[in-house]
């Protein structure tokens, strides 16, 4: 009975002994499992960020010169990763550069650039053309105190509480009766309801943007909100296919440069520059490519583009310069004198056998002034100099300094009458001439945990959805 009692209790501690050693075997199981998903975490996030790190090395030269992100030459590509994991030694990394950049890329990034930036721009120039500032609004020394800013909060308060200024109105109108202008007060005094009227119309703006209407009150504070909201609406927005053109048209007229190296400004003579005024003699050396002749023409012979240019700038001065004669009595009179004399020569010579008639030869003398003058003014262009758009003194008057035309400004309308893809194909091959042929806009990495592998591909996110 002893011997059976001794015999039970070794099978049960057997028994006991199989049990944990299952639940240990089972326990280091789970403990490894989570330990091979703590590495796979790592390893994921770890590739994650490195591939993050080598998006944000995007060649910032590039970017200054054309507005483009793409990657060509990596640095650190790994030193993410190795921090990240430099305590599991069975971690490996290893990636490349994908997705070569190209003309759609092109388009897109050219797009999104005048689209953030366009407004600014152009902005500036219209204020530098209006020579338009903020002291001048307000009123300063320099414009004796009448400035806008000083007259105009009192004229409001006029328009809004003209009771208030009954008296004054009298004492005014007493002293008005005594210059004899009386009876021109009644016209006054509906002048200034007219203007309340349209004050009260025009204080208060309504314009859409996208699918979102602002409305904007010239005397509400707040109202930057509404502006900066309807910016952020703008730079959203799908623009149509027509918006597109024209900003990618825009784009290459001011990142490219011409045969014009130097250009008249205010305080002399400037460097060719691109948009942000980066000068095209550190972008591809001091020599001149003739780029925007190149995108015109397609030609790769750069004297066939600068002719062809040529060319066509002439005949767009000659058209302009003359539809300005016929419209000018001067030389209208001055070429029907000549035309007369002309006429009276031919007849001489030719016995009286050959007679013209001076109206005809009159249009044939203003062709050849016009000629002449188009002649001249491409040839200002090309030293950089202004040329008004059209010869005429009150389209030059009304007009200003916007009458003023270079030649770059030809190139706006030029560049529309070029089909998108080759416009596009030329600004590739113009891109990778002064950049390289190695341009990539996306990364494929992979991280190794022993056998097993994780895979992250990815591309600046402008090129994945450029729609």
């Amino acid at each position: 009975m002893k011997s059976k009692l001794f015999g039970r209790k070794g099978s049960v501690t057997l028994f006991l002994c199989i049990i944990l050693s299952a639940a240990v075997l089972l326990e280091a199981i789970y403990i490894e499992g989570a330990y091979r998903r703590k590495q796979e975490v790592v390893l994921t996030e770890a590739v994650s960020h490195q591939v993050e790190q080598i998006l944000s090395q995007f060649n910032r030269d590039y970017l200054d010169w054309y507005g483009i992100y793409v990657l060509d030459d990596v640095e650190s590509a790994s030193s993410v990763f190795d921090e990240m994991t430099k305590n599991y030694s069975d971690m490996s990394f290893d990636y490349q550069l994908t997705d070569e950049f190209s003309s759609e890329d092109l388009r897109a990034s050219s797009v999104e650039y005048m689209k953030l930036r366009g407004i600014a721009f152009e902005g500036s120039a219209l204020l530098d053309r209006l020579d338009f500032s903020i002291s001048q609004l307000a009123g300063n020394s320099h414009t004796g105190g009448f400035g806008f800013g000083n007259w105009l909060p009192t004229f409001k308060d006029y328009l809004k509480n003209k009771e208030k200024y009954s008296d004054r109105l009298a004492d005014f109108q007493d002293i008005c009766d005594v210059l004899g202008l009386g009876d021109k007060m009644e016209l006054f005094s509906d002048l200034c309801d007219d203007m309340t009227e349209t004050w009260e119309k025009s204080s208060s703006q309504f314009f859409e943007c996208g699918d979102e209407s602002v409305s904007l009150s010239i005397f509400d504070p707040g109202s930057i909100d509404s502006v900066a909201s309807a910016m952020d609406s703008y730079v959203d927005a799908d623009l149509p296919s027509v918006v597109d053109r024209l900003l990618l048209n825009e784009y290459a007229v001011f990142s490219f440069d011409s045969v014009v190296s130097k250009y008249e400004g205010d305080d002399g003579y400037e460097d060719e520059a691109n948009i942000i005024g980066i000068p095209f003699d550190e972008i591809h050396g001091s020599n001149t490519m003739g780029d925007l002749e190149y995108l015109f023409v397609g030609s790769s012979d750069s004297t066939c583009n600068n002719l062809v240019s040529f060319g066509t700038i002439l005949g767009i001065r000659l058209i302009l310069d003359y539809c300005a004669y016929l419209m000018d009595d001067s030389m209208r009179s001055l070429a029907l004198i000549m035309a007369e004399i002309l006429c009276i020569l031919i007849s001489l010579l030719t016995l009286f056998t050959v007679n013209l008639s001076p109206s005809v030869v009159q249009y044939f003398i203003l062709f050849v002034f016009a000629y002449i003058a188009a002649f001249s003014d491409v040839s200002k262009l090309l030293l950089g100099m202004t040329v008004p758009i059209f010869y005429n003194d009150s389209v030059c008057d009304t007009l200003g300094d916007f009458a003023d035309t270079q030649y770059r400004d030809y190139f706006r309308l030029l560049l529309l009458f070029v089909p998108e893809e080759k416009l596009l194909e030329r600004m590739h091959d113009v891109i990778v001439r002064d950049c390289g042929d190695g341009l990539y806009t996306g990364v494929e990495a992979e991280g190794t945990l022993r056998d097993d592998s994780f895979v992250v591909k990815r591309r600046f996110e402008l090129y994945e959805n450029p729609d």
